[in-house]
């Protein structure tokens, strides 16, 4: 006699997003375009035999190049990504850097899902239905808690990011990390977590002036005090979160102090060549723990 099996549809979907993770961080897709590219200009009578000699080598050559053209600079083949690729990314940097404004143009190019982290957090917490995140976020907030703002925004983004649009057409974060616990997070703990971060560096002042004249119409946050309070936690938060980025493959460090359209085209320039890499660099799995 057989019983109806109860699926968590959540876990079905959390575990499906792992695997696909876990496909792109191996380069098991890469792998298998290679294999067939290399099988349709070739001459070959035994399909399998050639394959299961070749394999191997491909994938050698597949990582070898990879990681050598990142950390090394030694030139490797630049192949265009596939137009199905899901970029997963992430803008960082100081107010004014133009973290939304290339966020908007990047998702129009790639049709990705846009999430400010703020209006994420801002709109699940006044919701009609408050969650365990919503109520550990609330009392984070009273409390004056880091630890658990951190723990709950975080699972607030993890939670919208394994929605079927972010999964089928992927996204563009901004305002979120704030510090190093929130990077580590991210990279380390989210199910699916992104493959770029694009670290936009601008001196202070210059981000400061952008700021305060990007709107002829400003808005309630464009006023001295809050900006202060906004490149205070930046300057505050910012040594450890980069000792951290710096360590990892995804980060791609970005002037941002050149012109709107030459930041823009290189950016989307980076975006869509391999290799692209994940995870930590050359033997500094260890160095941050």
């Amino acid at each position: 006699m057989s019983f109806p099996i109860k699926l968590d549809k959540s876990l079905i979907v959390e575990y499906s997003a792992s695997f696909m993770f876990y496909m792109e961080k191996h380069k098991l897709m890469d792998i298998m375009s290679r294999l067939l590219a290399e099988l349709s200009v070739e001459s070959v009578e035994d399909v399998r035999q050639w394959m299961g000699q070749n394999i191997r080598r491909i994938a050698i050559d597949i990582y070898s190049k990879a990681l050598n053209a990142f950390h090394l600079g030694i030139a490797a083949d630049y192949f265009q990504l596939p137009k199905n690729y899901f970029h997963r990314i992430v803008m960082h940097g100081r107010p004014g850097s133009g973290r939304r404004t290339l966020a908007h143009v990047l998702a129009e190019r790639w049709n990705l899902l846009i999430l400010d982290a703020d209006a994420l957090t801002y709109h699940h917490i006044n919701g009609h239905q408050q969650d365990k995140h919503a109520l550990l976020l609330q009392k984070g907030i009273e409390k004056d808690c880091v630890i658990q703002r951190s723990e709950a925004i975080g699972n607030i983004i993890q939670q919208r990011l394994l929605k079927e649009d972010a999964l089928q057409r992927g996204w563009i974060l901004y305002n979120y990390p704030n510090n190093r616990c929130e990077a580590r997070e991210l990279f380390e703990g989210f199910t699916v977590p992104p493959n770029r971060l694009i670290f936009l560096q601008i001196d202070e002042r210059m981000a400061r002036m952008r700021h305060l004249m990007r709107s002829y119409t400003p808005s309630p946050q464009d006023n001295i005090t809050y900006l202060e309070r906004q490149m205070q936690q930046f300057r505050k938060s910012e040594p450890l979160l980069n000792a951290y980025l710096s360590h990892r493959r995804e980060v791609l460090y970005v002037d941002a102090s050149a012109c709107f359209e030459t930041v823009k085209c290189q950016i989307m320039s980076q975006l869509t060549k391999t290799p692209y890499v994940l995870g930590f660099k050359y033997g500094e799995s260890g160095t941050l723990d």
